[in-house]
């Protein structure tokens, strides 16, 4: 009896651990597409990088539907880059840090602090408190740390990708 109790408590414990870091993995995941991290990778990574490998295989004639095919992991590709995103949060941030972060995000001032908007005097009279809270006084402690960590997740997985694509190009037969 003892034993079935203990395992009941064991997955109890386990779901509900599962289950926060399912919400802490959506919140962050939230944050990044809010402060522009994600449109980042799809336009100035993925986008750049295709480019390139376009113009290094351009005396091939790879084909526009090889390209295409191509592109059809980029969805895959930015959920392996959101995992390890997760984890350079959850390092420097809690879920109450997330939460309030995607509220500063989702109003007009956040808007336009991430956009380069002019802020008007409302906008930063409520960037000033964010800055001012226990978060973002967190953020701005933590910036150059993140962005050493965002820098080592960005040159691992762009590597990462850069290597399954030229890998994909080379079984079609298309080679540097």
């Amino acid at each position: 009896m003892k034993k079935i109790i203990a395992l009941i408590c064991f997955l109890a414990i386990t779901t509900s651990g599962f289950s926060q870091t399912d919400k802490y993995s959506q919140d962050v995941e939230t944050c990044i597409e809010n402060n522009g991290t994600i449109k980042y990778y799809e336009e100035k990574v993925i986008d750049g990088m295709f480019n390139h490998l376009k113009t290094t295989f351009e005396s091939q004639n790879v084909p526009d539907e090889v390209w295409k095919e191509l592109r059809e992991g980029d969805e895959v590709a930015l959920d392996d880059l959101i995992v390890m995103i997760v984890s350079a949060y959850k390092a420097h941030y809690t879920q109450e840090d997330v939460i309030n972060l995607n509220k500063l995000y989702s109003t007009k001032a956040g808007k336009r602090m991430i956009d380069g908007g002019d802020l008007t005097e409302g906008d930063q009279i409520i960037l000033k408190e964010f800055y001012q809270s226990d978060t973002g006084q967190k953020v701005m402690s933590s910036q150059d740390s993140m962005n050493t960590s965002l820098s080592e997740i960005t040159q691992l997985w762009s590597g990462n990708l850069y290597q399954s694509v030229l890998a994909k190009l080379s079984e079609k037969g298309f080679n540097i």
